[in-house]
């Protein structure tokens, strides 16, 4: 009978607190009557990842305000990141997504990824999207954002408008710039385009052509079927069957 009057009293507290705010999202928290902020999960603009805020691991004291800082004990607002969780989401194809007030497009290597909400201090138009960093490109829905290829999702890249047709470049073209060569995902290679890499990670199957076996970097060697890295050992010592090394250096890239 004790619990459930203390469980009783917290739901009365819980309502007078947030009687006049909806938007305030409380649960019971261990079946203790402790109130705290249910977690929301928001989307890094420049990562594409969903990270939790208001964590219900944290206690706060007042149900309708952000939850402290424990290091500092001031009060934390969520930044002005989309929620990952939204309408938008059902939106599983490029031209509906881009037609959709509030909602803008995430492309990984060029190709269309996933319809992704605009922050809350958005929507808004105008201004030349490719201009635009992560933030800002979040805020607008007639804005696509471009990100490397990743799992889920690489980092951001740049901001285009919406329509834009993006040239992620060539599987195979010459470079000569000097310019650090992105590092890409298996099965995936960096594209490039006028000497230069282009910033892209251009998925092999998407590839103009495959570059031959020997021009490859080990990464870009162990992430094709038809290529086979070679390594020499280091510090090894053998037996008449075997040998243990005790590290390996990639030495090239052979052709299966």
């Amino acid at each position: 009978m004790q619990t459930t009057r203390v469980i009783a009293l917290a739901a009365i507290v819980l309502a007078a607190a947030c009687a006049e705010n909806d938007e305030c999202d409380y649960r019971l928290y261990g079946g203790q009557g402790q109130l705290d902020i249910a977690a929301n999960e928001l989307r890094d603009p420049s990562t594409g990842i969903c990270q939790p805020f208001n964590d219900p691991n944290y206690g706060c004291d007042d149900p309708c305000q952000p939850c402290p800082d424990y290091a500092t004990g001031a009060a934390q607002p969520d930044p002005d990141w989309a929620s990952c969780y939204s309408g938008c989401e059902s939106h599983t194809d490029e031209a509906s997504c881009e037609a959709a007030p509030g909602c803008r497009a995430a492309f990984a290597g060029g190709a269309f990824h996933q319809c992704w909400a605009v922050a809350p201090s958005g929507p808004v138009q105008g201004g030349d999207c490719t201009t635009f960093d992560s933030h800002e490109c979040s805020r607008h829905d007639d804005c696509g954002a471009r990100h490397a290829v990743g799992s889920p999702i690489g980092s951001f890249q740049s901001c285009a408008p919406e329509g834009t047709t993006v040239d992620p470049g060539s599987c195979v073209s010459a470079v000569t710039c000097t310019t650090p060569q992105p590092v890409c995902p298996a099965s995936t290679i960096a594209g490039r385009r006028n000497g230069c890499w282009t910033g892209y990670c251009i998925p092999l199957a998407q590839c103009d052509s495959l570059p031959a076996c020997g021009t490859l970097a080990e990464m870009e060697c162990i992430g094709r079927t038809d290529c086979d890295p070679i390594y020499e050992g280091v510090n090894c010592s053998c037996n008449g069957t075997s040998c243990t090394c005790q590290s390996w250096e990639f030495q090239m890239c052979e052709a299966m």
